[in-house]
């Protein structure tokens, strides 16, 4: 249920009737538990909060490099939270990360900002205070805080996670908050190798012995930036008059009219940094993360929001993602902003696969001729039949596209394809006009992103040269109300995708009523 709540007067609220506190000096003593747990409070809290009341623990225990925390409670109600912590050695660093609980959670647990590259607290930690805050605009609820402790479970910042089900191999990474980074096939002999003229082309069924090979483990996804690869992304109209007030520095222009937008992004941001990692998991055939993404135009804004990445596999064979997103950003009056366009979700494929395939009610759209996006240099193509003279990029209504799939394909029709219902339309482009490339050192990748490749250097994954395409929806965005949605990839040729993603639609398998969560107007 979608809740309007006044952020300001919550905040206030919060600020003049914090009324609760608890000592953990007062409780039961502190104590170290097995495998690097410490104890930091046990039978913390148990209070009620109004509607906007905040409620604070004391804490004061040094932890040292110790990162990851876990709250133990039973709570009615959603709360944002606050964690306090300084360096002891160091009075005067100190750092304030904001978090989110949702309602009935149990349990929450998040690896502090001390990890990743950029991160604000990676420094020896005194675990000061936490603060809880309810954000329901006119609920009371009851808080019961029954342990919080703090682990030495850290991670990887440059590792990359794998999964697979025998046929597709995917990774996800730490790197880049869980974005899907690899996506490979493992049965179908996929070769990325020189043709005659020295171009780089990927295809199937390839004798190695044949061509001159460049990688018989080949990547689909371009990772050419933070901006790339398949992940999450969203856009709110928020201003200065909402309270957005960024004050990093900003280090793209958007081409929205110039200047920026709130745009959370799974991956990182355009300076370069890291997304916060929060937590994950990994097991033989499913890999869950989950993330504290950058705001993209700027060096290094982490946004209040977090992502939730899950990858597993149908019996199918097909690869089923499953995205979701929250924001607690508690800006003001979001819910007179102006609706956006939300990429549902953002797609980079690699150079090769540069026919943009697509069965319409029009006719099949088989097409390696896109250009990119601007609308200054390149037209909107809606529809296949639509005449257009000079460059051109597709955006198709959803109703008109048949099955509910898209893909990017090569010349043979062989490629990856995606299954997503309840869209709008999809858009589909190219960053550069070439259908080919040759072989070419991308230092631009080695010299500013970090390690996303496994220590192999593949070319069509660096290259600046992509392939694009988005299904989408318009919505608003709304604070406390996570924006849910699946879709399925399947690598092989296009009759094959037709009879997966076929029987997907048929048995229902995914109906994303998700996306249904936020405002349409």
């Amino acid at each position: 249920m979608k809740r309007k709540l006044n952020k300001a007067a919550l905040l206030l609220a919060g600020l003049i009737a914090l009324t609760s506190f608890s000592a953990c000096e007062n409780l039961l003593p502190n104590k170290t538990k097995e495998n690097g747990v410490q104890a930091l409070c046990e039978n913390a809290l148990e209070t009620t909060l109004t509607a906007g009341e905040q409620t604070e623990i004391n804490i004061g225990k040094v932890v040292g490099n110790k990162n990851y925390l876990t709250i133990k409670l039973q709570n009615d109600v959603p709360m944002v939270g606050f964690i306090h912590y300084t360096d002891p050695n160091n009075t005067a660093k100190t750092h304030k990360e904001k978090f989110f609980i949702e309602a009935n959670a149990g349990a929450f647990s998040m690896f502090l900002d001390g990890i990743r590259i950029g991160a604000f607290g990676d420094f020896e930690k005194r675990i000061d205070k936490i603060i809880l805050q309810n954000v329901e605009e006119t609920k009371s609820g009851a808080i019961r805080v029954d342990e919080i402790t703090i682990s030495d479970r850290t991670y990887n910042n440059q590792e990359m996670l794998y999964v697979d089900n025998g046929f597709i191999k995917v990774g996800a990474s730490l790197a880049a908050g869980g974005a899907l980074c690899h996506l490979e096939s493992l049965n179908r002999n996929v070769v990325e190798y020189l043709d005659s003229k020295g171009n780089v082309r990927i295809d199937e069924g390839i004798d190695p012995n044949d061509v001159n090979v460049i990688s018989e483990q080949v990547n689909l996804i371009n990772v050419h930036d933070l901006g790339r690869e398949i992940q999450q992304s969203y856009y709110s109209n928020v201003s200065e008059e909402n309270g957005y007030k960024p004050d990093d520095e900003v280090m793209y222009e958007s081409g929205f009219g110039g200047g920026y937008k709130y745009n959370p992004v799974q991956a990182g941001s355009a300076g370069d940094k890291q997304t916060q990692i929060i937590d994950y998991e990994l097991t033989e055939k499913r890999l869950y993360v989950k993330c504290r993404p950058q705001d993209w135009f700027f060096d290094n804004t982490q946004t209040d929001s977090y992502m939730e990445s899950t990858y597993a596999f149908d019996k199918g064979g097909a690869l089923v993602v499953t995205n979701r997103f929250i924001n607690f950003a508690q800006f003001t009056d979001m819910d007179k902003t102006a609706v956006s366009g939300q990429e549902i979700p953002a797609v980079y494929l690699v150079q090769p696969l540069n026919y943009f395939y697509c069965e319409t009610a029009e006719g099949v759209i088989n097409d390696p001729n896109l250009s990119p996006i601007p609308a200054s240099t390149s037209t909107r193509k809606v529809s296949l039949l639509q005449k257009v003279e000079g460059d051109y990029w597709y955006q198709l209504p959803a109703s008109t596209v048949l099955g509910d799939w898209v893909a990017n394909v090569n010349d043979k029709g062989f490629g990856v394809g995606m299954y997503i219902p309840n869209m709008e339309r999809f858009s589909a482009s190219r960053g550069w006009k070439s259908t080919s490339y040759t072989l070419v050192y991308n230092n631009y990748y080695d010299n500013n992103i970090y390690d996303l490749r496994d220590l192999k250097y593949i070319p069509s994954m660096y290259t600046d040269n992509y392939n694009y395409f988005s299904p989408a929806v318009t919505r608003r965005m709304v604070d406390f109300v996570p924006f849910e949605y699946s879709f399925a990839l399947y690598i092989g040729r296009v009759e094959e995708m037709r009879e997966q993603f076929g029987w997907m639609k048929e048995n229902g398998t995914i109906k994303n009523e998700g996306v249904d969560n936020w405002a349409k107007k």
